[in-house]
């Protein structure tokens, strides 16, 4: 017998697909907005939701990623003239009052052919002489002859001043031509303020090596609740799940104090260190023996009486038949584990004091004082923050499915 359905199936069907995508826009739309931050020029939290080709930049993202970012600062109020020489060459005669570093150059003597051969790319060095002194009537000091100059012969003049860490190099660029005050630009260098690569690797590692060890003491320890029987299983179970209700911040001074004291005898594990942080996390296991718990009751305890028929140990059995049809809970409480370390911010701040030892999720707290907001850079850190947790969900969302089901029913 034919299903008959309602005429307003379609109807439904196309509401209910408006609705979802809706509210995948409106749960994707932080993310766009920190995306969007990260390519926008400056630091600033507002502008365009998607950034214009024309004004967006990469500077944030070579920032966060260790590269030094190289920027050109107009130079107010310079003067570029052409010097002829007796034997035909050419000198630049830049001058300014702006910067005393560049206040009078002259550079070197140059012939034209060769600066026809530099690109905006590669441009060519012209090593000069700051503070000489240069017959001003020599000087040609027409701007349209100057700017006609550039534009037949190359896209950018760098200039070379100082030596060593106290070099300075100038740009003078054919494509501006307002007067005589065109197209000079001073090179600043702008470090990487903090090491995100380092931070990153941090807390990749403290989320992976806590993630594990959780799995190794929640399974064996959930495997006891399970399947022993032992004097005082329900209350430690109940307890457990009650103090798991109180939030780590209410004991952060206990924690503070306790890693001290640690640390006295076991350097490795006490304030400052990545072990530490790691055993402080440990902590937190009742939730995922509780889950683990649940899954292993619905396995057929026959399994491992079988087992020990055929002369398997207890652990024999729990290793090779238990483990192996637990996979999906497993991978479930794996991620978990790692989204809950890796984003952890209370407890990693009081232990870890060093720069060099902060999680990413600390870390990033820099870029927002208040004296010095650094969103756009913020941004790209936060963004990179999220790539670990989408790589280890992809790897296993195979199991996520059967895995966040599983334990909820018994029997």
């Amino acid at each position: 017998m034919a299903i008959v359905q309602p005429k307003n199936l379609i109807f439904r069907k196309g509401l209910a697909h408006v609705f979802l995508l809706a509210f995948l826009c409106l749960i994707m739309f932080p993310l766009l907005m920190i995306v969007a931050i990260s390519f926008r020029q400056g630091n600033f939290s507002v502008g365009d939701i998607i950034p214009r080709a024309s004004t967006s930049t990469l500077d944030h993202w070579r920032l966060a990623l260790g590269f030094d970012v190289r920027k050109l600062i107009r130079v107010s109020g310079a003067t570029v003239d052409i010097v002829p020489t007796m034997d035909g060459n050419t000198k630049l005669y830049v001058h300014t009052d702006e910067d005393a570093s560049f206040r009078n150059f002259v550079t070197e003597p140059f012939s034209t052919n060769d600066l026809e051969k530099a690109t905006e790319d590669a441009p060519i060095s012209i090593i000069g002489n700051p503070q000489r002194s240069v017959d001003e009537d020599s000087l040609l000091n027409d701007a349209k002859a100057v700017h006609d100059m550039c534009v037949a012969t190359a896209n950018k003049v760098a200039l070379t001043v100082g030596e060593g860490a106290e070099q300075l190099r100038y740009f003078i660029d054919k494509n501006d031509a307002e007067g005589t005050s065109y197209g000079v630009y001073k090179e600043n260098i702008i470090p990487p303020p903090f090491p995100v690569l380092l931070w990153l690797w941090n807390s990749v590692k403290v989320a992976f090596i806590t993630a594990f060890l959780i799995i190794c003491l929640s399974t064996t320890s959930a495997y006891a609740f399970a399947r022993m029987k032992f004097a005082g299983k329900t209350v430690i179970l109940n307890g457990m799940l009650i103090f798991q209700m109180f939030p780590a911040v209410l004991a952060l001074v206990a924690i503070y104090a306790l890693f001290d004291k640690i640390g006295e005898y076991i350097p490795w594990l006490g304030l400052n260190t990545h072990g530490g942080l790691i055993l402080s996390y440990m902590g937190g296991i009742a939730l995922h023996i509780w889950t683990i718990k649940g899954y292993f009751e619905t396995i057929d305890s026959s399994l491992e009486e079988a087992a020990a028929i055929d002369g398997a140990t207890p652990w024999q059995a729990f290793r090779l038949i238990l483990l192996p049809l637990s996979v999906p809970i497993l991978a479930v409480v794996f991620i978990l584990a790692f989204i809950g370390t890796i984003t952890e911010v209370p407890v990693a701040s009081v232990l870890l004091l060093d720069m060099n030892e902060l999680t990413l999720a600390v870390g990033s707290q820099q870029y927002l004082y208040p004296q010095n907001y650094l969103w756009g850079d913020f941004a790209a850190a936060a963004v990179l923050s999220g790539l670990p947790i989408t790589i280890v969900f992809l790897l296993a969302q195979r199991w996520l499915v059967g895995g966040l089901t599983a334990g909820g029913v018994k029997g």
